[in-house]
Parts: structure tokens; C-alpha cells; sequence
């Protein structure tokens, strides 16, 4: 994913397979903690459609209170290596953010990161077996792809 997006007057890109260990290990303790793997992979018993599983997906992740740390950790300043000091930071000044095209790119943007989050760990996954996949968590992944291109949360 290559993603760029301007928050703060700053460019962004979005994750890529090139995530450290320390970012990897940030989103998912982030995503766990906004109860998002279940609805991903449908783990919580509801059974759901691509618009359906964007539009939950995004409304656990606002309610867990963790929606700019998660953009935060999937998001790498512009000539800037990403880290959790620079990421907490970052989630900070997002949190702060009051554009209104700046929130609703946020809020675009945190489905697209997350769902491209996990369809790199699928295709990597596929190719290495000693890559870090979900094991034991279901493919979340499968049904949820397409939710990005029908998609329009704004």
C-alpha cells in the first residue's frame, strides 16, 4: 500500500510491507485493544458484508478511543522513520485535528490502513511460511477486501 495523506500540513504514507516489528507489534496491540480483529474476522458470531464489516470496523475502533493511535501507527511522516514516540505524538496531534475534510480523510483512511494491514500479512503469508500471519484467527481478510472500493465512509 502507498497510500499519502496530508494531516496537519504534514505528508503521510500509509503502511507498507516494510513494517518494523515495533509497528507491526503498535497496530495490532492498538487493534486489539479496539476490538477490530473480531469484527475483521468475524470471531464476534455476526455475520457481515463488506459494507457492513467497514462500517462496524470503523464504529469499534471510534468507540475504543484508539482511532488516532491506530492511524498513527499505520501512517510514516514524509522523510521521517516511523517510531512509537513520533507515533504517540502524532496521535496526539490527530486527535486535535478540527478540519472537517482533514476528520473525514481520517476516518477514509483508518478502514483503507486497516484492511491493508491485514491483506499484506495474507499475501506475505501465502509466500513465506515463516511470515507473521493470524494464525488461529481466521482470514479476516477474504470477505473484507472489496469493503474499500464499495465503500465510501466520508
Amino acid at each position: 500500500m502507498n497510500e499519502t495523506i496530508t494531516l496537519d500540513a504534514r505528508k503521510f504514507h500509509g503502511v507498507s510491507q516494510a513494517l518494523t516489528a515495533d509497528q507491526d507489534d503498535y497496530i495490532l496491540a492498538h487493534l486489539r485493544l479496539a476490538g477490530a480483529l473480531e469484527v475483521l474476522g468475524d470471531l464476534d458470531g455476526v455475520k457481515r458484508g463488506p459494507r457492513k464489516r467497514a462500517e462496524d470496523l470503523l464504529t469499534h475502533i471510534m468507540l475504543s478511543g484508539r482511532t488516532h493511535h491506530i492511524l498513527a501507527g499505520c501512517l510514516t511522516e514524509e522523510g521521517k522513520t516511523w517510531n512509537r514516540s513520533e507515533a504517540d505524538r502524532n496521535a496526539a496531534i490527530f486527535s486535535m485535528i478540527t478540519s472537517a475534510e482533514e476528520k473525514a480523510a481520517m476516518r477514509s483512511a483508518i478502514v483503507t490502513f486497516v484492511i491493508g494491514f491485514f491483506q499484506l500479512g495474507e499475501r506475505s503469508s501465502a509466500t513465506s511460511p515463516k511470515s507473521s500471519s493470524l494464525k488461529g484467527k481466521g482470514r479476516p481478510t477474504e470477505s473484507a477486501a472489496p469493503a474499500i472500493s464499495e465503500t465510501s465512509l466520508h
